[in-house]
């Protein structure tokens, strides 16, 4: 009757990574010992808790610049290339010109 008793699924572990587990570099919250979600925010994803760790937060802040920049790259190359391709990017097509001089109903 034991087996019929257990939850499933089993509760979220609130004590942190596992031991069997392979990424050794989890960080946990401070307030809520859970696993943080993401290494780039600076509250935790599950309780809104500050992580006051230094060495994280210049973490955060490295990886956040890095992704800046890169999104700010992106950005700039799609300004670039709106006046040599028009506002709906490379995939629009010119469509052909009408030819001059006759209508398309005579005969």
């Amino acid at each position: 009757m034991s087996d019929t008793d257990k939850v499933w699924p089993p509760p979220p572990s609130r004590g942190g990574p596992e031991g069997n587990s392979n990424n050794t570099d989890a960080k946990v919250c401070p307030n809520c010992k859970r696993k943080l979600l993401t290494q780039t925010s600076a509250l935790c994803n599950w309780c809104g808790a500050k992580i006051d760790d230094p060495e994280y937060q210049m973490t955060a802040a490295q990886i956040r610049q890095s992704q800046d920049q890169t999104q700010r790259e992106r950005v700039e190359e799609s300004q670039r290339e709106k006046p040599k391709y028009g506002l709906f990017g490379r995939f629009v097509t010119k469509q052909p010109s009408k030819p001059k001089g006759r209508s398309g109903l005579e005969p």
